[in-house]
């Protein structure tokens, strides 16, 4: 039988094609996008959520008009030694211009760990605002209002704390198909000692038709600093290829 987690993201798949299939939708200025890919290690906030294995990753989104787009995102996971599950995500997006240098956009995510082997649910929803600069420059803002957290240094659980993340990145196009970017942020559970940590990547982006290369470097503070996030820093390098296709609307 499947799984709470699994449900939820068939359902949201069949309504995504449900609603690309619906006479009009082309007209109205709908697509489907996507993408598939290989990671050498699938790091989130600088912490390897894979440990250091390579991991399958897939998107699936329908895009609207104006700036709306909504869709899933996978990966394997593997957050205890040897216990392989997967991270299915759903998300709606909101992007709007500001004049013609700012663009705006609003994100709701909830992340779900579908037979996850963790002692308690890690389920969770998360907020975010994202301020971007001729795509050159962006800030970003999280907020995730009710997260679960474990630690195996006295084996405490904390339930239901909030959680904010501050991002800072930098966008520098090189030539016609290399980038590179660079980025620091600051993960911060709230009234929890000895949870809040810094990270930072660095990454060379090599780009041509619909495949990607992303080469990064991965920097995060030592587990002293992140006793509810002790699993393996990510990297210190990692690899990521990835095909992706969009249909006209």
């Amino acid at each position: 039988m499947l799984s709470h987690g699994w449900r939820r993201c068939a359902l949201g798949a069949l309504v995504v094609a449900l609603i690309s299939a619906l006479p009009g939708t082309a007209t109205a200025g709908a697509s489907v996008a996507g993408s598939i890919g290989v990671s050498s290690d699938y790091v989130l906030r600088g912490i390897s959520q894979n440990r250091g294995d390579p991991a399958l990753q897939g998107d699936l989104h329908l895009q609207f008009t104006p700036g709306w787009s909504f869709g899933f995102w996978g990966s394997q996971v593997q957050l205890l030694p040897h216990r392989h599950s997967v991270e299915l995500d759903s998300y709606l997006q909101w992007t709007h211009p500001l004049g013609s240098d700012f663009n705006l956009a609003l994100s709701g995510t909830h992340y779900a760990y579908p037979h996850d082997s963790r002692p308690i649910n890690y389920d969770y929803n998360e907020f975010t605002a994202a301020l971007s600069w001729r795509d050159q420059l962006y800030a970003t803002v999280a907020y995730a209002p009710s997260v679960n957290l474990f630690t195996t240094y006295g084996y405490t659980v904390e339930r239901d704390k909030r959680v904010y993340t501050f991002e800072l990145a930098a966008h520098r196009s090189l030539c016609a198909h290399l980038d590179a970017l660079a980025g620091v942020g600051f993960y911060g559970p709230r009234d929890i000692d000895y949870a809040s940590y810094a990270y930072g990547s660095a990454s060379l982006v090599w780009h041509y038709a619909k495949w990607r290369a992303d080469l990064s470097w991965i920097a995060v503070q030592n587990a002293a600093h992140r006793w509810f996030n002790q699993g393996k820093a990510g990297g210190p390098l990692t690899l990521t290829l990835s095909w992706s296709f969009q249909e006209p609307p």
